[in-house]
């Protein structure tokens, strides 16, 4: 990822509807497998916001390949322990870990097989693992290029992979779903050529864009509190080790 993102997203994400909403989400998801006192892995933590709220359950671990990003972790994420290591190959001994979550992740490491089998082997015996990737290849946009993702999910895919790495998939299903229609489009414009990649945004748009998106991810959430959802920018897997 660019230095230039981790500080865009350092900026952003104690505020961004979606960095609140996915917080949120991540909470209402893991809930059955959070305590206190645990061991949580915060995998590809970036700046560390994703991960700072889970310090409430435990000792919060945040590894990151990128030693830019691991300093916003040591200036603003006091609760988290940076350790600068690759997903692929993750410096604790098996079942380690209670908790571990994705953010994001796989999505950008260049042997995605490698790295979830590096999180089930440091999870414990019932430990739990999130993941949230992007989906839908067909939504690649050049913001994929700036974060330097490799590659998007089908739902059946992302579940499939955390199967073959001995993961019990527990939960698995799309999200953001109210996103997927403008970003079909926005991704088909790009590729006309007719659409600006730069879609930052200024600070009166984003407020705007919050009102509007915040509400509406908070509806989705009590949805996927009883049922999934077909469709969405992004793709959920919440499993464990047997």
């Amino acid at each position: 990822m660019e230095v230039e993102e981790y500080a865009r997203i350092a900026a952003a994400e104690d505020d961004h509807w979606w960095y609140r909403n996915t917080r949120a989400l991540m909470a209402e998801l893991l809930q059955p497998w959070l305590g206190t006192d645990q061991r949580i892995l915060d995998a590809g933590c970036g700046p560390g916001g994703n991960g700072a709220w889970l310090s409430s359950h435990g000792r919060v671990i945040g590894v990151d390949l990128a030693s830019e990003a691991l300093e916003f972790v040591r200036a603003r994420r006091p609760a988290t322990a940076p350790v600068l290591a690759s997903a692929e190959r993750l410096p604790f001994a098996d079942g380690a870990l209670d908790v571990a979550v994705g953010i994001t992740l796989l999505y950008t490491v260049r042997d995605d097989v490698a790295a979830l089998g590096e999180l089930a082997r440091v999870l414990r015996t019932g430990g739990a693992l999130l993941l949230l990737e992007p989906a839908f290849a067909s939504l690649r946009r050049a913001h994929d290029v700036t974060v330097h993702g490799l590659r998007r999910y089908r739902r059946e895919e992302l579940a499939g992979l955390a199967e073959q790495a001995g993961l019990r998939v527990q939960r698995s299903t799309y999200a953001y779903s109210f996103l997927a229609p403008p970003a079909a489009l926005l991704a088909l414009l790009e590729r006309r050529g007719s659409q600006s990649a730069d879609d930052t945004g200024s600070d009166v748009e984003r407020r705007a864009l919050d009102r509007v998106f915040a509400p509406l991810a908070k509806a989705e959430r009590r949805w996927l509190a009883r049922r999934d959802v077909p469709v969405g920018t992004s793709v959920v897997v919440v499993a464990t080790r047997g």
